[in-house]
């Protein structure tokens, strides 16, 4: 196995207006002398997180809202991306409360991901039972978009996983057999 070692230089741009992006071009050297080059996204170091809210009588707690990169209407799991220093866990209920109004109740961590092998956002994943509405706090463009808030149920938030009708699968599969025993 080629052992990877970084070196200069890394060249990082910001693109996109609203939603910016970074891409972050990394090189490494490998023992052999040769140079490979990587195309990544996201600030390196940037973090985010999301949870899978579920209510008292077992609903999930979703997001139905445009997606440019998919090109149509998904559900997203509430999330979002975490302020400088932000507990993940805290960062994961603002987006909760921000995004969907609801209130959670029990917290439980599921795991990380980064999303692909070219990513560099790490995201953390909770979750969140007993969740109880409160007021929601969408920003002007989510809500000039036409995010909505919409309930489904464990077998609907699965199959959406399985049919890439969501973001944010990876979450579902850290929940799976958490989701299978609450939902029997």
């Amino acid at each position: 196995m080629k052992q990877f070692t970084r070196i200069d230089p890394t060249t990082r741009q910001d693109v996109g207006v609203r939603y910016k992006r970074t891409v972050v071009i990394k090189n490494y050297q490998t023992e052999d002398g040769l140079t490979h080059q990587f195309t990544t996204f996201g600030s390196e170091g940037s973090r985010g997180g999301a949870v899978i809210a579920l209510t008292p009588d077992l609903q999930v707690v979703t997001v139905h809202q445009f997606r440019a990169g998919p090109e149509r209407w998904v559900y997203d799991l509430p999330g979002g991306g975490l302020r400088s220093g932000e507990d993940p866990e805290a960062g994961a209920l603002r987006e909760l409360a921000e995004e969907t109004g609801y209130v959670p109740g029990r917290v439980e961590f599921l795991g990380t991901s980064h999303g692909d092998a070219y990513t560099n956002f790490q995201r953390y994943y909770y979750l969140v039972t007993d969740c109880v509405p409160g007021e929601t706090k969408l920003d002007r463009e989510e809500s000039e978009q036409g995010a909505e808030v919409r309930l489904i149920s464990i077998t609907d938030l699965i199959a959406n996983a399985k049919q890439d009708n969501m973001t944010d699968p990876v979450a579902i599969l850290l929940a799976y057999d958490r989701l299978k025993s609450l939902e029997s």
